[in-house]
């Protein structure tokens, strides 16, 4: 079993927490009525959490830069169709669009929270 590095974890953690914090600070920013003015609060809500974590990661491993821009590259665009999975087995088309797809988002910003704190793990492992 490898020993976990404590400073890795730690920033990459850390990081991910502020994103995940920007995120849903955002989100309820934007409130449940989606128009032109809550575009960029929306977009911070899916963008936050992986930006923030690959600049912690940068941070406690700089040299892993290709590694984490495609980790973290894969986890922003991924979350979007999982995300809308997820919400389509939850709610139907009507209450989504009703409440401007707040299970979406929510969704969203959960999976960037387990799979974030997974690859955190991962690279304080190696």
């Amino acid at each position: 079993m490898r020993r976990i590095d404590p400073k890795t974890l730690g920033l990459m953690l850390l990081a991910l927490i502020v994103g995940l914090s920007w995120a849903a600070y955002n989100l309820a920013l934007a409130g449940p009525v989606r128009g032109e003015d809550t575009v960029r609060p929306l977009v911070w809500a899916v963008f936050a959490a992986p930006a923030a974590l690959v600049i912690g990661w940068l941070i406690a491993r700089p040299r892993e830069i290709g590694l984490a821009s495609a980790c973290c590259f894969c986890l922003y665009f991924f979350s979007f169709f999982v995300a809308q999975r997820i919400e389509s087995l939850l709610v139907t088309p009507d209450q989504a669009a009703a409440s401007g797809h707040t299970t979406y988002f929510w969704v969203a910003i959960i999976l960037h929270a387990f799979v974030g704190g997974g690859l955190a793990i991962w690279r304080a492992r190696a």
